[in-house]
Parts: structure tokens; sequence; C-alpha cells
């Protein structure tokens, strides 16, 4: 680079900082013409001058220091102004490092917050799981002491027959047979470790003890392991094996005497278990971890860096309803916000999804259909659009399939128009389908599905029964209900609601203490309401609403009020009959 001016050949004295241009004397007026806005240049002189005066510790973050300058920059000229640009610099870098590592540690310390209070979960569910396991784990070590000293006094005896038959010359019989002729087999150590959990697989797949010496003969059994030396025995005493044999059974008795002798007396004194285990309700657990503990993004009045995370404030979620319609759409009602109403459009045939719907998060999961019996569809709400599209494989499709969700990773499917006798389920994060369990025969579809405290409730079309499917032993039992389903809903808290339009009754069923109430009488005229969908509008509003063939047949019955009304009348008219529709909060 270099020194000097090109066009007057004088040595730079002036910088500006806006296009950081290097000027001589001459060069600035003639710069300050052609960019009159260009107010921030600054002469050598000065720049040396403030570098000079420059003091570091006079470079803090502190608001008052912040106004001192500014109120003592306003009473300085133009160059001034531009000697302090660089203190200007520094001291916002500094400010920008000291916020920006503030805000660092503010959000470590509420992570670690956020660790903590999960580790407290996590800890507690430790512990009662020592609890439990605290009791077997003393049984299992006391039966393995048993099964120790058992081994060794086994061993301690099938020395002494494999020293009587030496005695005797008999190298026939069929307890030694294996033992005596084991001298060129490779010496394995005879240790704990050998004789615990693999002992414990050979004694129980050997069908008798002849077998449990043979696969143990290199271990157990090896004559090597030998508590006495046979040969050694014969040649110190040969003339007299009985006295010979009569010592070894006196050793014996004297290290394996009753007290320490273990038979199957002794495991009559160890406890007995019967463990019953019942899935929780993990929507209700869910519940409770999320009112634990809450994490919201909030807007600050400061500037960026100086943004903080606080926890417990208010929700801004919004409640919606979902509805397609026979005309490859959809429309979405904002509760929350004086009922918007805004219409989707989708590359996909909803006739026959009603009970085929799910809403996850800000997902919403749909399964066959009438002219899509073998594809299901992901639509994000967020988007706004079919985020996945795929085959149904591993199971049967089908349509008018009633599903339900645990709360966790798995959605489940439940007969169907054509399918009478199947529990099938489809994992959210793999997307993959398995078969789960045949059901008996005597089902036909299901007008609504429910995961409750462990189990899967289902109500059949057209049957006054409901069965109850335990998830975790897969048990079923029938409830007779005195009603005949047409259509139902449920409110994932123990509570159907079927509509019976043959009879014309509409009520409340609740799994839990089997008890059903009559609810006020509905329009059934020209098969109006008769596709309930249940939706929470707020903690203390909810509804179940119908949507039929034209505008109509829209109905909403308040269940804190136990009244029906005409609802939604006004929104583009859609056949909306057998169609999805579900509630979403976002």
């Amino acid at each position: 680079m270099t020194m000097k001016c090109l066009n007057h050949q004088k040595s730079h004295k002036f910088i500006c900082y806006q296009c950081n241009c290097l000027m001589c004397s001459k060069c600035v007026t003639s710069h300050y013409k052609d960019h009159p806005d260009h107010s921030e240049w600054e002469h050598i002189d000065d720049i040396k001058h403030s570098l000079s005066t420059l003091n570091l510790d006079d470079i803090i973050d502190t608001e008052k220091t912040t106004n001192n300058h500014i109120n003592n920059d306003s009473t300085n000229n133009n160059s001034n102004n531009f000697k302090s640009k660089i203190n200007n610099k520094l001291k916002s870098i500094w400010e920008s490092l000291r916020s920006s590592t503030s805000r660092y540690q503010r959000l470590s310390t509420t992570e670690n917050d956020i660790k903590q209070h999960f580790e407290q979960l996590h800890q507690y569910l430790i512990i009662e799981e020592h609890k439990l396991q605290r009791d077997i784990i003393n049984d299992k070590h006391t039966i393995t002491n048993q099964i120790d000293n058992n081994i060794k006094n086994l061993k301690y005896l099938i020395n002494i027959i494999n020293i009587f038959n030496k005695l005797n010359n008999n190298n026939n019989d069929n307890i030694s047979d294996n033992n005596s002729n084991i001298k060129d087999t490779s010496i394995i150590s005879d240790t704990t470790t050998l004789y615990s959990t693999t002992t414990m697989e050979s004694i129980t797949t050997s069908s008798s003890l002849q077998s449990f010496i043979n696969h143990n003969n290199q271990t157990l059994f090896n004559e090597h392991h030998n508590y006495f030396n046979i040969d050694e025995l014969l040649k110190q005493d040969s003339s007299d094996s009985s006295s010979l044999l009569l010592d070894i059974i006196h050793k014996y008795n004297n290290q394996f005497n009753e007290s320490t002798t273990n038979t199957d007396n002794n495991n009559l004194r160890l406890s007995s278990y019967k463990l019953s285990i019942k899935q929780p309700d993990f929507n209700q657990l869910n519940s409770i971890i999320e009112q634990s503990i809450k994490l919201d993004r909030i807007k600050s009045t400061e500037s960026p860096i100086n943004t903080t995370t606080t926890t417990n404030n208010n929700d801004n979620k919004q409640s919606y309803i979902f509805i397609t319609h026979n005309g490859k759409g959809a429309t979405l009602i904002n509760t929350s916000n004086n009922n918007s109403i805004e219409e989707l459009q989708f590359d996909y045939q909803f006739y026959c999804t009603f009970n085929s719907i799910i809403s996850i998060g800000e997902y919403i999961y749909i399964f066959g259909g009438s002219n899509n019996e073998k594809k299901w569809l992901k639509i994000s709400m967020k988007s706004k659009s079919i985020e996945h599209i795929g085959d149904i494989e591993g199971i049967k499709g089908d349509y008018l399939i009633s599903v339900c969700y645990d709360g966790q990773d798995h959605i489940y499917l439940v007969n169907g128009h054509s399918t009478k006798n199947r529990i099938d389920r489809f994992n959210i994060k793999t997307m993959k389908f398995e078969s789960y369990h045949q059901l008996p025969v005597g089902y036909d579809r299901q007008v609504s599905s429910m995961i409750f405290k462990g189990s899967l409730y289902s109500i059949s079309w057209n049957q006054k029964k409901m069965f109850q499917f335990d998830l975790t032993n897969r048990t079923i039992i029938d409830h007779q209900i005195e009603i005949t389903p047409w259509s139902g809903c449920h409110d994932n808290n123990g509570n159907f609601f079927i509509l019976d339009i043959k009879n014309k009754r509409f009520i409340k069923y609740n799994v839990e203490t089997k008890q059903t109430i009559n609810l006020n009488d509905v329009p059934f005229a020209n098969g109006k309401y008769i596709y309930v969908k249940y939706h929470l509008e707020s903690p203390t509003s909810s509804y179940i609403y119908s949507f039929g063939n034209k505008n109509d047949d829209n109905f909403r019955y308040s269940i804190e009020s136990n009244q029906c009304e005409p609802s939604f009348r006004d929104i583009i008219n859609k056949d909306r009959a057998w169609c999805a529709s579900t509630s979403i909060t976002l």
C-alpha cells in the first residue's frame, strides 16, 4: 500500500470511517463535497492523541459511564467526536462481550435448573426401582451362596465315589466313567465365575445328575480339582481300603455338617413374589410433568444481547378444529380467535376417515379412507401442508379404522369396515406398522377408541358392547352398554359420548365407574348430528361438534350446559359427512 496520495503526492493525514478512505490535506475538501453525508473522518494527529490518552480501565459497561460519555461528546467539536471513535468502538465491543457472557451464563443456569429438575424425577424413579429390587437381589444372593455351597458339597461326594471305585478297581461305574478318563484334557481354572450363571444354565438343561457331571467334566468335576490326591492315598494305605474310605467320609462330615449344608428346605425360607405391572396413564403423567416445569420464550424490551429467558409464563397457545371434506380439502377453525376460518387444500380423498384421525402436537395423522385404503398421511399444522404420505405396509389397509394414541410412540389401529379382528399399531418415530393383537370373532368396526390408564377401550358400531384391552398382558374384557352406538367420541379422560340414532339417545359413559348419563336430546331430523367429535376449547369450556352433508347439519353440544345448538352455518358449504375431524392446540 502506498503511503502517499497518488493525486497530490502528499502524505495521508485523514481517514474517512464510512468509506474507509485515506486522504491527504487536499483530498479532504473534495471528498467532503463529493460525500457530504460522510461526517465521520479523523486526522492522524487526533488519532495519536486519542491513543496516547486512552485508559482501558475507563472502558466499562455501566449506563452511567455511557451517559457521561455522550454528554461530554456533545460539548466537543467534530474532531473530538472523531477522536473518541476508537474509545466508542472498544466500549461497544466490551459491552457486547460482557452482555453475551452474562446471557450465556443465565442460559447455562436455566439449562442446569432443567437438568436438575429431571434428575430429581429420574432419581425418584431409581429409588423406587431399587426399593422393589432390594429383596429380590438379596434372595438371589442367598440362592447363589446355596448353589455354590451345594456344588462344593457335590464335588466332594463325587470324589468319595471315585475313590471307592478305584479302591474296588471298578472303572466302569456310570458316575465316575467320564471323570476317570480325562487326564489328558486341558485344566481349566475352577473359579466361582465358572459355576455361577453358566452352572445354573447347565443345571436347568441337564436331564440328570450324570448328565450335569458329563457337561462339566472339564471344569467342576475335573479330577485335577479333586479335594484328594487319589493315587497318593492309594499308595499310602492300599491295604485297608475300608478305613481309608471311612476316614474320607469323616472328613466330609466335618466340612459339610448340617449347619452348612443347603438343601431344598433352605429355599422354603425365601420369600415368593407376585409382580403386577399396570401401564400408567401416560397422558396424565405427561400432564403432571408439563405442569411441574415450563420454559417460555418471551420478547424483551431490551436489546437482543440482553434478552432473558424466564419460566412459568402463560401460554399463548390457541385451539383449532380441523375438519376435512369430500372436496380434497379441510376447514381450519380457530376457536381461540373468534372462530376465524381458513380453507386448506390437500391432494387426498378424506371420505370414510371419520374415526381414523389423531392429532399429536403440531401433527395430524390420518389412516386409510374409502379411496385410499392402503395410504396414510401426516399433516403439519405449522406449515399447513402434507409433510408425509406413505403406504400402509405390514398390516391390512382399510377405511373407517378407529385410531387412538398411547401418549408415547404408538398410534393403535382397531378394526375397520372390512377388518373385524385386529389391533395393529403405528410407530410415529420409525413410521412403521406392526400387527399387535388378533381380536376374537364377534366385533364389527369401532365407532371410537381411547387409551386410558393402561387399557385400550373401544366402542363397537351397532352393538351394545365395549371391549377393554389391557396393553400390558393383552387380555380382553367385554362390557355391556345399554345403547346401540352409531357414532361416538371421547375426552381422553375416561368418558365416551355415544350417539344412538336408532333409539334417539345421546349418553355419556364412564369406563371406570361404568356409569351411563343421559344427555339432552339432539336434533336427529334429516340425519343431523351423527358425526360427533370432542373439542376442548378452554379449561372451562368443552363441546361436541357434528359436521354433516351440508351446513344445515352442523351442530354444537355444550358439555357444561348440556345444551345443543346450531353451529358454523356460515362456513363454506361442503360435504363433510364421514370425513375426518379433530381438535388441535398450537
